[in-house]
């Protein structure tokens, strides 16, 4: 059990490193608290809050590991390496796809009720 906990500790840690000092990071989480602040608002379904939990939890949990890749690559490399930076370029276009993929879910989500309130 002191091993789960210490492993949960430093895991909250990263986590606080993320919200801390990743700029890209806050950004995100930014627009996931105001899409969960939409949510509440509009009130949308169960299986809508899912989506939008998964998204956002998706597109968060993606720029963690970019980071961590990063550091862990200008730890290895501090000069320029051409498989470092392929590295890298892979690992943010992950965070890419994932925000892409999760604006398009968000569209989907929200743009009917939007849409409904401005009918009204």
């Amino acid at each position: 059990m002191i091993r789960f906990l210490r492993g949960v500790r430093h895991a909250l840690s990263g986590l606080g490193h993320g919200v801390r000092r990743e700029r890209n990071f806050q950004i995100e989480l930014a627009l996931g608290l105001v899409a969960i602040g939409m949510a509440w608002w509009l009130r949308i379904s169960r299986i809508e809050w899912l989506a939008v939990a998964i998204c956002c939890g998706v597109v968060l949990s993606a720029e963690l590991f970019n980071t961590a890749i990063e550091k862990l690559a200008d730890t290895v490399e501090l000069g320029h390496n051409e498989q470092i930076r392929v590295v890298k370029d892979v690992a943010a276009g992950a965070v890419l796809l994932a925000s892409v993929a999760s604006l398009v879910v968000g569209a989907a989500v929200f743009l009917p009720y939007l849409a409904a309130i401005v009918r009204s």
